[in-house]
């Protein structure tokens, strides 16, 4: 079952979810992609990760596989559950790995560092990829390999994680590179490809196990049964020229301060262009400052439609780094 819902009066930033859309599509995704393993990290993709594990062990099992983003956020996984940890776990990271982690390996080092913890499970082999952020190139994949095995450790899996828009022929590319190197008994752990593109490239490549690391694509889908909001707090009047917030901000003309109830604390910043995150009846809120804790100061000009105090405003924000108050499935 979903979080217990709190009452619309409490709301400061709410997000709504359409609990049978979402549903339907989740289980379509499950049923459609063979080799899923769901990715249930950060903040749980706005829904919260506790919420998102114990759906996956209704919809898979409870001995079904999950991805985590960190060593951190595998604590509180159920034993009965293995859980990726996609980052590779550094020094700094002084805290127990779970029994039922797989780790991530990427370079000699983070094999080094699980030794030093006394790792000796198996663990997933990171390959590089056109992300260009962690994995080990090709040329030095053997030598890693054999390490791994000195070590008295086993490969799990081998992880390639690919970019978020790519055609079946750079996906082919990528894996003609791979395969030849990968043990033929181990898994290929693929990312951000579809059930389709997973097809194609089992039909190219028939020996190869793959399954498939799904995150957005599982839990938000088109993102049509969301909506987040917040409310407007305070409204008053402001002369051109008459300054405001936190950095005395002037008002570019005359008009009203709009005062609404979500901000830093609930990860609702300027989109990437700058641009407001805030909407009302449709048209972009303009901001007096950036958002700031848990509140946001947005001007009016004078002629234009302006919300009341208790009005709800829609929040143009990527649920993957929100921190929503409440969350009302309806």
């Amino acid at each position: 079952m979903p979080p217990q819902l709190l009452p619309y009066e409490l709301m400061s930033l709410r997000l709504t979810v359409n609990e049978h859309a979402f549903r339907a599509h989740v289980a379509h995704t499950v049923g459609s992609t063979p080799g899923l393993i769901p990715v249930v990290k950060g903040n749980g993709y706005g829904l919260g990760r506790p919420f998102l594990v114990q759906l996956v062990s209704e919809l898979l099992g409870p001995t079904q596989a999950v991805a985590v983003g960190t060593v951190f956020e595998a604590q509180d996984i159920p034993t009965s559950t293995p859980v990726y940890i996609l980052t590779p776990i550094g020094e700094f990271d002084q805290i127990t790995i779970p029994v039922n982690a797989i780790p991530t390996v990427a370079t000699e080092r983070d094999l080094t560092v699980l030794q030093s913890k006394g790792w000796k499970s198996p663990v997933v082999v990171k390959l590089a990829s056109p992300m260009q952020r962690f994995g080990v190139e090709a040329p030095d994949f053997l030598a890693l390999v054999q390490r791994i095995s000195a070590a008295g450790i086993t490969i799990h899996s081998c992880a390639l994680h690919l970019p978020l828009h790519h055609t079946d022929e750079e996906i082919y590319e990528q894996l003609s590179k791979w395969i030849p190197l990968v043990p033929q008994c181990v898994t290929v752990s693929l990312s951000h490809v579809s059930a389709t593109q997973l097809a194609a490239q089992q039909e190219k490549f028939p020996d190869a196990l793959f399954e498939v690391r799904l995150g957005t694509a599982l839990w938000h889908g088109d993102k049509s049964f969301f909506s987040l909001h917040t409310e407007v707090l305070a409204v008053h009047s402001i002369a051109k020229g008459t300054t405001a917030g936190y950095h005395s901000t002037a008002a570019p003309a005359d008009g009203h301060i709009v005062v609404v109830a979500a901000g830093t604390a609930h990860g609702v910043a300027p989109l990437a262009n700058g641009s407001s995150p805030f909407h009302f009846q449709q048209q972009r809120l303009t901001l007096l400052e950036a958002p700031y804790m848990h509140s946001a100061m947005c001007f009016v000009p004078l002629g234009q439609p302006r919300p009341k105090i208790g009005d709800a405003i829609d929040v143009q924000r990527p649920l993957h780094s929100v921190a929503p108050d409440i969350t009302l499935w309806v």
